[in-house]
């Protein structure tokens, strides 16, 4: 019996070490369990750094790309609307230049419109002391007697024309002075490199000048006086000046109106990324492109093949009329005196001179009838472009130029 007590008296005991070793193993274990989660939440913590850097890293290229592309988008639209300003210009001095010269006249004894540069001269003599035409040759006021010359009328006309000439070219070589100084520009030249196409521009923007010319003619008179007041005056023309070239046409470049631009960012100007030495990386360099390109539906102001005809507009056709009129007025008159002026004989010549001047009157009615026949010529040109006018949009990089005028 005792035996029996001793016995279960050692089972309880190992018992109790058994279940203290087990609480105390327990406990180291559920220690270890706690311990781990702490790595698991610093690798989390680093992913979660290293997207959120890469995240402003991706916004900074985005933003960067976003601002590139507007600045290209905004010299390309620039350097298109400056163009199309400068055709605009040039067509409008075009139109002026032709409408000048058809002004000046044949200079023979009668008012006859050429509306050609074969022959441009100042207005004749009007053969009437109370009126003197501001484009005439022959003026009363000089010294005729001697038979001298006036070229003050041809003398204007090439004037005008030479300064319109002069202003078409300031114009060209300040839009070559903006396209070569855009790349130039501070703002832009520090950030990035521009890169315009076509590197090179083509002369006057594609257009030609006319190489048929202009020939200048001036009136010449002699008066030959019967009494001191009584006399008759010899009119002929005479060669003025000549110029090699006229107004603009279309060149054979004309139609390649397209600017593209091609901005490149600077490597200097690159701000690091974020983690930049940890990740071992870098930004790209950002390249973005740009287009634009002129444009304008009704036509292009200018004539499209080289012509010695200027054209005429409705005003300058019956400013000619008005002075034939007058020239035959001025006949019927001299006819009327010439027996008593110069003998019976001179009627004869006189009445010739008005089947002329008859001749050359529908010779002007048929020139000023040309007008309306739409022959190509600056003021035809410019009057049936000027409503769609010279414009500048942007269009595809890639595009050619056909599908970029449709």
């Amino acid at each position: 019996m005792k035996n029996t007590i001793i016995k279960l008296f050692r089972e309880q005991k190992n018992l109790k070490r058994i279940d203290i070793w087990q609480i105390n193993f327990c406990k180291h274990k559920l220690f270890c369990h706690k311990g781990q989660t702490l790595y698991y939440f610093l690798v989390f913590v680093i992913i979660l750094v290293i997207s959120w850097a890469m995240m402003l890293n991706i916004a900074h290229l985005i933003r960067n790309r976003m601002t590139m592309q507007n600045e290209a988008d905004n010299i390309a639209l620039s350097l298109a609307t400056c163009k199309a300003r400068v055709l605009n210009l040039l067509g409008e001095t075009n139109y002026l230049m032709g409408v000048v010269l058809s002004l000046g006249m044949n200079p023979r004894g009668i008012q006859l419109a050429s509306y050609s540069t074969d022959i441009i001269g100042g207005f004749p003599a009007t053969m009437n002391l109370h009126f003197e035409n501001p484009l005439s040759d022959f003026k009363h006021k000089t010294n005729i007697i001697f038979g001298e010359k006036s070229n003050s009328g041809v003398q204007k006309i090439k004037q005008i024309i030479n300064t319109l000439q002069k202003i078409q070219d300031m114009t060209i070589k300040g839009y070559y002075a903006y396209y070569y100084g855009v790349p130039t520009i501070d703002n832009l030249s520090k950030d990035y490199n521009v890169i315009l196409s076509p590197v090179k521009l083509e002369n006057n923007l594609g257009l030609k000048r006319n190489s048929k010319g202009i020939k200048y003619y001036s009136t010449t008179s002699r008066c030959i006086y019967l009494s001191f007041d009584k006399h008759f005056h010899f009119l002929k023309k005479k060669e003025y000046k000549k110029d090699s070239h006229s107004w603009l046409v279309e060149g054979n470049t004309f139609n390649k109106q397209k600017v593209k631009v091609i901005l490149r960012q600077k490597t200097s100007n690159n701000k690091r990324p974020l983690f930049a030495k940890l990740l071992r990386i870098k930004y790209p360099q950002i390249l973005v492109y740009s287009a634009a390109a002129t444009y304008n539906v009704k036509g292009s102001m200018f004539p499209k093949e080289e012509d010695t005809f200027t054209g005429a507009t409705r005003l300058t056709a019956a400013m000619v009329e008005a002075a034939s009129i007058m020239q035959f007025g001025i006949m019927e008159f001299a006819i009327a005196n010439a027996v008593e002026l110069f003998g019976p004989a001179s009627a004869i010549v006189f009445s010739l001179a008005t089947i002329a001047a008859g001749i050359n009157y529908m010779e002007s009615k048929v020139a000023s009838a040309q007008l309306v026949s739409g022959k190509d010529n600056p003021i035809s040109a410019y009057l049936k472009a000027k409503d769609g006018g010279w414009s500048a949009h942007l269009v595809p990089y890639g595009c050619d130029e056909k599908q970029q005028n449709k």
